[in-house]
């Protein structure tokens, strides 16, 4: 079930009907509340009765399969089957800023005749728009500033200045095939990049350029904002107002009200032999000669600038990701590979599950690991967390503080020192197999997802605080790592890849790779020569030899520990002599070998043979606080409430962050002239893993 796109497994749900506002509203600003209101809680509202409108819709998008059949059109084809040929052009700010569409001779002298005074509607259309939301919103000014200091104080001013994307869409497909929720869409669930757009509803036309305003046109659909998703039904004389996600980027947090940005999908119909479907768009985009905001960009540098060198990346992870190779890393991905696979490309986690730009990247636990594929139509958007251990979180009283001790007891141990407030190191040195070796235990309270120790990489510049090019010990609960279901001879659900709980778990060495910090990329005697184990440029990760022995793992449904000896961690001495920069971590959670979380990592310097410390990251275990004395008299209030400096660049840096992910998302993966990113938001709650908790095994 988890391969099947949301929209397969959703009945049809009641219609979605945007607001309709008249013409005669937006001009004298009666229907300005309406307006607002409907961009604030769908991001979609129609215009209708705009006087000549309805003719010219008629006439423009009836002239349009014929002229997008012509090499004036470029065309692309979706894995439905479905083609769509675009006559595209742009209009610009100040005098001339109409550009061209295509030849005004032979099949496109009529397009081209009825496209002037259709795009001149629109555009005036356009203008009105942007100044009645500009009137009715709250947001301080200047939005944005050019470098040579011309302000635009409003979102009427940036829609003026910028770049306009005009493009008139035939739709064709030959092959009958049905369009209703059962079958994959078209162009899946997303979200426009732009600021906004302006749109027609789509016409069907026939083989002999008749419009057909009867024929079913197909099936697009909203994503509302409680995650469900209805089909639209639009008023065909209508010119529909859809929000992108770069009304975000423009717009301050504070704006007020907060708008919506519509996540929308296409299931185009079967058209038959030479008819299509006819549809027209018009993307707003930011002036380009204005300055990314110094709260967006370290860099002074424009829209426009951005936008130029971001081609070809996706984005992907809350940043944009080459779609070929990626700060050292092989995808070798790009739409037409993809497509001549019959799939789509697309920003995946390790499940196949789409990804959403929603999710910051260091504080959502379904922000994990994401990277360009290519996908099936369909794929899910759920982004869920991954699946947890059984038992998670644990019983409190059954894992009470008495059992911890009991299980994390040093009996045996000459030294031992605290990880955190949740684990104990306890170590020995003893004379090992070919000198002096350190015998030692690692106890960690929480369920059993891995736990590791090593050396830090010293080296200068070693990413991650040292851990980049590690070398650790870690404990695994199962094996057979893989990303996917379908990468084993004998494919497993996609439920159910990580590790493969019912194979026996291991204590292995490895190489943290000094570029990416994922397991996938380690090197180590234990990965697998699998699809999910590759190098960064798909070549077979090397292995080292097993330098530990004397192996254990203990795990309960409360806590788990590992045990092993060793004067080496793969090609890294122990300094058994002197001290090391031990770094730990562990996962209680999940079988992903994924991220271990902030609270469940650290580093400690030990002296090995006098057993002395000292904490890098955190503090030893604090002692018993004294009795609290009397409080003292209240202090005179300063305002009531107020938050403290480390809350306020809390608040700041989580909102600098969140416009810095929306600005990085407004300008990579440009594709065919439109911008779009995933946006399905729905939750789901995934399946729970049956590891080997409750075992103990020896090595």
């Amino acid at each position: 079930m988890l391969g099947l796109s949301l929209y397969a497994l959703a009945a049809d749900p009641p219609p979605f009907h945007p607001v309709s506002i008249p013409h005669s509203g937006l001009v004298d600003g009666s229907s300005s509340t309406a307006l607002i209101s409907a961009l604030a809680s769908s991001g979609v509202v129609a215009i209708k009765g705009i006087p000549g409108y309805a003719a010219l819709r008629s006439d423009i998008l009836a002239a349009t399969p014929a002229c997008a059949a012509t090499p004036a059109a470029a065309a692309h084809t979706f894995p439905d089957g479905t083609t769509r040929r675009t006559l595209a052009t742009h209009s610009l700010p100040g005098a001339g800023r109409v550009q061209p569409l295509a030849s005004a001779e032979g099949e496109c002298a009529a397009f081209e005749r009825a496209a002037a005074p259709f795009r001149a509607l629109v555009a005036a259309a356009t203008n009105l728009f942007a100044e009645r939301l500009s009137s009715s919103l709250r947001a301080r000014a200047p939005l944005l500033v050019a470098e040579d200091g011309t302000e635009f104080n409003s979102l009427h001013d940036v829609s003026t200045a910028g770049e306009h994307l005009e493009h008139f869409h035939a739709y064709t497909r030959a092959t009958p095939s049905s369009h209703g929720p059962a079958s994959p869409p078209t162009i899946d669930l997303h979200t426009d990049q732009g600021i906004f757009i302006a749109f027609t509803p789509a016409l069907m036309v026939s083989a002999t350029g008749e419009p057909d305003a009867a024929a079913d046109a197909g099936r697009f659909e909203v994503g509302l904002a409680d995650g469900s998703r209805a089909e639209a039904h639009f008023d065909p004389d209508s010119l529909v107002f859809l929000l992108g996600d770069g009304i975000h980027q423009v717009l301050p947090k504070d704006a007020a009200p907060r708008l919506r940005a519509a996540p929308h999908a296409l299931s185009a119909p079967p058209t038959g032999a030479g008819g299509a479907r006819a549809w027209y768009g018009r993307m707003v985009l930011p002036p380009k000669e204005a300055v990314i905001p110094a709260s967006l960009s370290e860099n002074r540098k424009t829209f426009g600038t951005l936008r130029a060198i971001m081609a070809g990346t996706i984005f992907c992870w809350n940043r944009c990701m080459n779609t070929t190779e990626d700060r050292g890393v092989w995808y070798g991905v790009s739409d037409e590979i993809c497509a001549e696979q019959g799939k789509q490309l697309q920003c995946t986690d390790v499940r196949g599950h789409i990804y959403n730009s929603s999710y910051d990247r260091h504080g959502d636990p379904r922000a994990r690991d994401y990277n360009p594929n290519c996908v099936a139509p369909g794929a899910p958007h759920v982004n869920s967390d991954f699946p947890t251990l059984p038992g998670y979180p644990t019983d409190p009283e059954v894992c009470n503080q008495e059992a911890w001790d009991a299980f994390s007891a040093t009996d045996g141990f000459e030294f031992s020192t605290a990880l955190g407030p949740r684990g104990k190191l306890m170590w020995n040195v003893v004379e090992g197999e070919g000198g002096p070796a350190i015998e030692s235990k690692m106890a960690y309270n929480g369920l059993f997802g891995y736990t590791s120790w090593g050396l830090r990489n010293n080296a200068l510049g070693a990413g991650k605080n040292g851990m980049q090019g590690a070398w650790v010990a870690m404990a695994l609960p199962g094996d057979d790592y893989t990303l996917t279901g379908d990468t084993q001879p004998e494919p497993r659900a996609a439920s159910s890849c990580g590790l493969n709980l019912s194979l026996p778990g291991s204590i292995l060495p490895y190489q943290i790779d000094e570029v990416h910090s994922r397991f996938r990329f380690w090197k180590g005697s234990g990965q697998p020569d699998s699809a999910a184990n590759q190098g960064r440029h798909g070549e077979p990760i090397p292995t080292v030899p097993d330098t530990l022995y004397n192996k254990s793992i203990h795990a309960t449904g409360c806590f788990s520990s590992m045990s092993f000896t060793a004067s080496v961690l793969g090609e890294e001495a122990i300094t058994i002599d002197g001290s090391d920069n031990v770094i730990w971590a562990a996962n209680v959670e999940n079988a992903y070998v994924e991220s271990h979380g902030r609270s469940n990592r650290g580093i400690v310097v030990i002296e090995w043979r006098t057993g002395a410390t000292e904490f890098r990251d955190y503090p030893p275990p604090p002692l018993p606080a004294p009795p609290p004395p009397a409080p003292p008299a209240a202090p005179p209030s300063s305002g009531g409430g107020g938050l403290s400096a480390a809350a306020i660049g809390g608040i700041v840096g989580g909102v600098v962050g969140g416009l810095a992910v929306g600005l990085l998302a407004y300008y990579c993966g440009l594709k065919a002239g439109w911008f779009a990113t995933a946006g399905d938001k729905t939750a789901a709650k995934g399946a729970s893993y049956q590891p080997r908790q409750g075992t103990e095994q020896r090595m």
